[in-house]
């Protein structure tokens, strides 16, 4: 197996959460308020800028309802949960709205 370079290993988290946080119409703000982390942090990760703590990947996967190493395989989820309709950016633990001030783009 070939070693992977931890510059591919950020750019893969980054495609990655960017793309499981689109498909639920999330901001980065929406993302970081449902994980309990700031919003830079978000920010950082989607430009492959930072080097996560495994406790914020833990959150981050948690708030988007997918296991830690869907956010680091190629291709994206690959957890039961995304298989059966858990992509869909809400439960009952996240919110359906948006916070106020958000922008939508």
């Amino acid at each position: 197996m070939r070693r992977r370079d931890t510059v591919d290993t950020k750019r893969l988290l980054a495609r990655n959460l960017r793309r499981l946080r689109l498909q639920r119409e999330w901001s980065q703000d929406d993302l970081a308020d449902a994980a309990g982390v700031r919003q830079a942090l978000v920010s950082a990760l989607e430009v492959a800028t930072s080097n996560p703590t495994l406790e914020s990947l833990d959150k981050i996967a948690a708030a988007l309802g997918v296991a830690v190493a869907d956010l680091l395989v190629p291709g994206g989820a690959t957890t039961a949960a995304a298989a059966d309709g858990g992509l869909d950016g809400a439960g009952p633990d996240k919110p359906r709205h948006r916070r106020a001030g958000a922008r939508r783009r």
